[in-house]
């Protein structure tokens, strides 16, 4: 029995090996396929002028200057720069009667203020020729009316 069980283990053994080899997928027995040839697989090629999308009717935006202007009757202009300018309008603004400064950023140059109970901000920005004085809500749109205009022609009269 001993010569019998000598002889099967190896047998049993190279069995496995030989059915785990040809159960696992192994390139040793199966051949490739040309899928690599086939046009499905090639990259895409794009035309040259399909790269960019066409921008020759796109709609030109309008240059910061040519904004609507902050007051009524007035285009909030100032001769000298925003940085002369932020300091005169604070002593400006201190000196009107009803305007209370909630606030101060002189990096931006705005001021927060709440006149005649409406909240907004007073902003001085350079320009090409000087600065300029604009008013502007809690959602980022100009002020052209209201107090906010009030307030800009009070302080542009006192300038």
């Amino acid at each position: 029995m001993t010569s019998i069980t000598r002889f099967t283990r190896p047998l049993l053994m190279g069995a496995v090996v030989i059915a785990l080899a040809s159960a696992s997928g192994c390139s040793w027995f199966r051949h490739k396929t040309d899928y690599t040839k086939s046009g499905e697989t090639r990259p895409l090629e794009v035309p040259p002028d399909l790269d960019l999308p066409d921008s020759s009717a796109a709609a030109v935006l309008p240059v910061a200057s040519s904004a609507a202007p902050a007051a009524s009757g007035s285009d909030g202009r100032l001769a000298e720069a925003a940085s002369v300018a932020y300091p005169k309008i604070g002593s400006v603004l201190e000196g009107i009667e009803g305007v209370v400064i909630n606030g101060r950023a002189e990096a931006l140059g705005s001021y927060d203020v709440t006149y005649k109970g409406t909240s907004f901000l007073i902003r001085v920005l350079d320009s090409a020729s000087g600065s300029r004085l604009v008013a502007l809500s809690a959602d980022g749109r100009m002020l052209n009316s209201g107090p906010a205009a009030e307030l800009m022609a009070a302080i542009k009269a006192k300038l």
